[in-house]
């Protein structure tokens, strides 16, 4: 009969396999593939569950129901529909800590999957590889535009040169912030 972590290694490798040969064909929806392994590996156990019933959680109200023997065996009699659970009982090692490597191998690939997946969306977000700021934003060539002619201000009076007009754009141009004219 083979350990509880076989079963949850495969289950996983089974439902992993399955939701990215389903993300494959849209292309997307790969950050799933970890909760899909984690369901799978619980599905692969499910045979084994009344005996967790009966055995560790005897008091509880649906233990008498979810606990019998006979839901045990009408399980374990479709056992392969649970990601070839009655083939690994039928094993005559029992594999515990094969089912641990795999589980922590499965999961490692799914964070790196993950990352990788983070990475490559940075680089299509940004447009280039890896991690270098942005280009500097290059103002537009300016078009030259004509000055209006400057009024000629006395030196000794600070006083503009009364010579008829006054030009608006003029008197509203400053020379600095600290004079108010």
């Amino acid at each position: 009969m083979t350990w509880t972590s076989m079963h949850f290694a495969v289950g996983m490798a089974c439902a992993g396999g399955i939701t990215a040969v389903g993300c494959a064909i849209p292309r997307r929806g790969w950050r799933w593939i970890p909760a899909a392994m984690t369901l799978g590996g619980l599905w692969a156990n499910v045979p084994d569950m009344p005996r967790l019933f009966r055995q560790d959680f005897p008091g509880l109200h649906l233990a008498s129901t979810l606990g019998s023997l006979d839901l045990e065996h009408f399980l374990h009699r479709w056992g392969d529909l649970f990601f070839f659970h009655a083939t690994l009982d039928d094993c005559i090692n029992d594999y515990a800590l094969h089912g641990l490597i795999g589980m922590i191998f499965l999961y490692n690939l799914a964070i790196g999957l993950m990352l990788f997946l983070e990475h490559r969306q940075r680089r299509l977000v940004h447009g280039h590889a890896g991690h270098a700021p942005p280009r500097p934003h290059r103002p537009r060539a300016a078009v030259p535009r004509p000055m209006p002619a400057a009024k000629s201000v006395s030196p000794e009076n600070d006083v503009e040169a009364d010579d008829g007009e006054t030009d608006p754009i003029v008197r509203l141009v400053r020379s600095s912030h600290l004079s108010r004219r």
